[in-house]
């Protein structure tokens, strides 16, 4: 048997749902005096809003989605952190979804969607400590509003478990579907070379052609025309900067970092091109739940809403 398998087997692994857990109510979601509506997501009973706040490099955009009825927003509020080289506007259905019952914020990380870029690439622990900017600058933490619950996909799983290292004092419990986890040394090299590098835009607009057939292309079949070319145009919009947040991956050492993690983690596992890397990454984790998804494989936060929600709130609301 390999060295991985008695580790995980001595944490709890999930493969389906069990049951419902108890939820503890926790403080109301704190105000922003600079919000502006998204009406074209908003619903009857829920509110997306956007805004600003200062931190480290600049501004930094934000996404909040709470109920429109505050007496509803029970649990603890639920940062998210976007994949590479979108923004936190990717998660728009699924806040929707889990702000039925507390607040939801995405962040743009620096250099992406609408928030201010870095001066040049930057290592994990400072797009953490970004967050922990925006975080602190909304009153959050122990000695305010309390502690807030993270998720990430892709990049955003390093900058949430690189938060929860660094600002324990700000985080509860971590969700983290997708991580891309390759071993220390040649396997990392190679995805460095491949993906930290500029790709200059071209006379003949292949370069964005290229990133017009990953999202529109190559899209799940149940993803609309338009939903994809929502996630072609925010992809875009990062211009020649698209790759840095590809440096903070491939040079995070996650086989130290992952360990020091001592807040409980989900580790929901679809099955697409992450798949055995997620699975390994799980194992370095103190504290770790790994829920098996082989029905969703790619496009999982456009066509696996309700799925990922049921699971996130199984493990959330405790």
């Amino acid at each position: 048997m390999s060295a991985r398998g008695p580790r995980l087997d001595r944490r709890r692994v999930l493969r389906s749902l069990v049951g419902s857990a108890v939820a503890l109510p926790l403080l109301p979601a704190c105000a922003a005096s600079s919000d502006t509506a998204v009406t074209a997501t908003d619903t009857s009973d829920i509110t997306l809003r956007r805004f600003y706040v200062d931190a480290r490099f600049g501004q930094v955009h934000v996404y909040r989605a709470k109920p429109v009825d505050a007496s509803r927003a029970l649990y603890n509020p639920l940062m998210c952190f976007h994949p590479t080289a979108v923004s936190g506007q990717y998660y728009r259905d699924f806040m929707r979804e889990m702000a039925r019952d507390r607040t939801v914020l995405a962040m743009d990380t620096p250099g992406y969607g609408r928030s201010d870029p870095p001066p040049e690439p930057q290592p994990m622990s400072e797009l953490a400590g970004t967050a922990a900017d925006v975080l602190d600058a909304m009153g959050y933490g122990r000695d305010g509003l309390g502690r807030v619950d993270l998720l990430g996909y892709h990049t955003g799983v390093f900058i949430a478990t690189e938060l929860a290292v660094l600002r324990p004092d700000l985080v509860r419990r971590l969700v983290l579907p997708g991580i891309a986890y390759y071993e220390a040394g040649e396997e990392r090299e190679q995805q460095y070379r491949k993906n930290a590098r500029p790709k200059p835009l071209t006379e003949d607009g292949k370069d964005v052609m290229d990133v017009w057939q990953f999202w529109v292309g190559n899209r799940h079949e149940d993803v609309s025309l338009e939903r994809g070319a929502e996630h072609f145009a925010d992809h875009v919009q990062s211009g020649p900067r698209g790759w840095w947040a590809y440096h903070s991956v491939f040079s995070y050492p996650a086989e130290q970092r992952l360990p020091l993690v001592r807040q409980p983690v989900l580790v929901p596992n679809t099955h697409g091109s992450l798949e055995e890397q997620t699975r390994a990454a799980a194992e370095l984790f103190p504290d770790v739940e790994l829920v098996e998804i082989p029905e969703l494989s790619h496009g999982i936060f456009d066509v696996g809403v309700g799925r990922l929600a049921q699971v996130s709130r199984n493990f959330l609301d405790r």
